[in-house]
């Protein structure tokens, strides 16, 4: 397979080879990458010790990607003009490739790692950029080929078997013009703004897509359902002609439908093809001059530093050392605190994997709120306004607990954590109250209390015991997987540590419990004492809880393999 995509990216190199590409260089770099990732084991599968489990995951991820691929087929025909079908499926095809573009692929644009053997030699910044570049561009070409297969099928179907070579020709456009969009854009802020902020960028796009693909999963299909694309008439309106999936769409209504087609769809399909030829020759003729020393700079980079106007701000006032001075009074609890509090705040994949879970808990409020009883959405809104429901908003806010605490130990840079050992520190119990101090008061609380300020808006002063105690039992919730699950300290430990059977099945005990709290605090709302009351005892068994856990010894931490 390697070589015939290699073959077929050779078909561009007459394009490169007039912006300054050297093409023999470019195809060797290139051979010799796809080796390399052939040999390389896969992050997925690293701390996998059994084979059969590791020869059977990449079918499992195939067949999902087919499964994707036959959900996005059925847009196909889910429209009565298949015009516009097509422009719809190719909307979502280019998303996810998109998507997956900047969460998987970002790294390898960037990476600075070959540096130290092409630059001794005489390769140039356009043949290293484009390497780069293609080398994206063949994997993503197996994904879109794999994730394109069920529409291969289905367009045979409904504009007959000559319609599925010139799918095939859609989907490598699709695939191609989404490489490059994303690849310009990257090129361009490289060149416009600074290494940490191009970092910052990225993250924030990672976060922001990935929010986007959950809540279109489950808001989407509320929001507008399938007699409304059936009926939606896209191409009557101007800007969707601007659009790249209409240029995409374009190509099978002027070969399959040329009786209804006009001059300007034979414009718009010549415009799909031309363009990611254009766009390759745009990259590496005016933005990959430079992209060596760009890397350079983003590799040296410190997305942790302090700009000195921050510095010199942060000793005038320090909100960070205000409020660890009043949460955490022991030096060592504090010590945790402050580095748990700055690290979590500074370091990109722990906010990668974390932040995300924020925008969960309103989505699945929408969600249910969407499946409620009613005719239309007023009556929906009064039904939901009218019970209880409310007090379960703060129990999903325990997503956001659980995501922290299963990343909050763990980082790339784990190795930095040997001061830990290094001090004498006797209690390192204290350490971990800290951590969890930081992450209740910089995560936890202000985001229940932002939750809280909203429910008392709409359902009334009644809700704030059911708040109270609903935070409270979240809280215990936190100590018990702080508990069993968190047994390493902050940012010590490798990201590709997996969880074993027993965490999971332990993980899986606790949530019952919580939920099981949670459906019985429900069930008690209409006795309003009883829940004022039992705000004590939640109290209690915090209190209990996590003097318990600051007295954790070096017995119950867990340390890396390297220390």
């Amino acid at each position: 397979m390697d070589k015939i995509f290699l073959r077929f990216v050779s078909f561009f190199y007459p394009v490169l080879e007039k912006t300054g590409v050297d093409t023999e260089q470019l195809h060797e770099i290139l051979r010799i990458k796809l080796i390399m990732d052939d040999r390389r084991p896969k992050a997925l599968f690293t701390a996998r010790r059994n084979a059969k489990a590791t020869t059977q995951s990449p079918w499992l991820m195939n067949f999902f990607t087919l499964l994707m691929g036959l959900l996005m087929g059925f847009l196909l025909f889910i429209n009565d003009t298949p015009y516009i079908g097509q422009a719809l499926y190719f909307t979502v095809f280019m998303v996810m490739m998109a998507l997956t573009l900047i969460s998987d692929f970002t790294t390898v644009l960037i990476d600075t790692r070959d540096q130290f053997i092409l630059l001794p030699r005489p390769v140039n910044d356009r043949t290293i950029a484009m390497s780069r570049i293609l080398h994206i561009s063949i994997y993503v070409l197996r994904l879109a080929l794999l994730q394109g297969l069920p529409a291969l099928v289905i367009v045979g179907f409904v504009d007959g078997i000559f319609a599925i070579p010139i799918l095939l020709i859609q989907l490598l456009e699709a695939t191609f013009l989404t490489i490059f969009i994303v690849n310009i854009i990257y090129l361009l802020m490289m060149k416009s703004v600074s290494p940490q902020r191009f970092k910052d960028i990225i993250s924030y796009f990672q976060i922001g897509f990935s929010v986007l693909i959950f809540a279109a999963y489950y808001l989407f299909p509320r929001l507008i359902g399938a007699s409304f694309l059936d009926k939606v008439n896209l191409l009557s309106h101007w800007w969707a002609y601007l659009l790249p999936p209409v240029w995409i769409a374009a190509l099978n209504e002027l070969l399959i439908h040329s009786s209804r087609s006009t001059p300007l769809t034979g414009l718009l399909a010549i415009i799909g093809i031309t363009l990611p030829v254009a766009g390759l020759w745009f990259m590496a003729k005016v933005l990959a001059p430079g992209f060596n020393r760009r890397l350079a700079i983003i590799a040296t980079s410190d997305g942790n530093s302090s700009t000195p106007n921050q510095v010199k701000k942060e000793g005038k006032f320090s909100l960070t050392d205000k409020i660890s001075n009043l949460v955490a009074a022991d030096p060592v609890e504090n010590a945790g605190f402050r580095i748990t509090w700055k690290l979590a705040a500074r370091t990109r994949e722990f906010k990668m994997k974390v932040y995300p879970a924020f925008a969960y808990v309103p989505i699945y409020f929408l969600y249910f709120a969407l499946n409620a009883k009613g005719n239309n959405m007023a009556d929906k809104w009064d039904k939901l306004q009218s019970g209880h429901t409310y007090v379960f908003i703060i129990y999903l806010s325990t997503i956001i607990m659980s995501a922290i605490l299963m990343n909050v130990s763990m980082s790339e840079k784990y190795k930095s954590a040997w001061v830990y050992y290094a001090l004498p520190i006797g209690e390192p119990g204290k350490i971990l109250s800290g951590m969890y101090k930081a992450i209740v008061t910089l995560y936890f609380f202000p985001y229940c209390l932002v939750l809280s300020i909203g429910i008392v808006l709409i359902w009334g002063p009644q809700a704030i015991n059911d708040i109270i105690l609903a935070f409270l039992v979240s809280l215990i919730y936190g100590i018990l997987m702080a508990l069993f699950m968190v047994k390493g300290l902050p940012f010590s430990k490798p990201v590709i540590t997996k969880q074993g059977g027993g965490k999971m099945l332990t993980s899986m005990m606790i949530l019952i419990l919580i939920a099981g709290l949670g459906f019985g605090h429900y069930f008690l709302m209409k006795w309003e004492l009883v829940i004022w009351i039992a705000i004590l005892p939640a109290l209690l068994i915090n209190w209990i809880m996590f003097r318990h856990y600051k007295k954790q010894t070096w017995e119950n931490i867990e340390l890396s393999d390297d220390f």
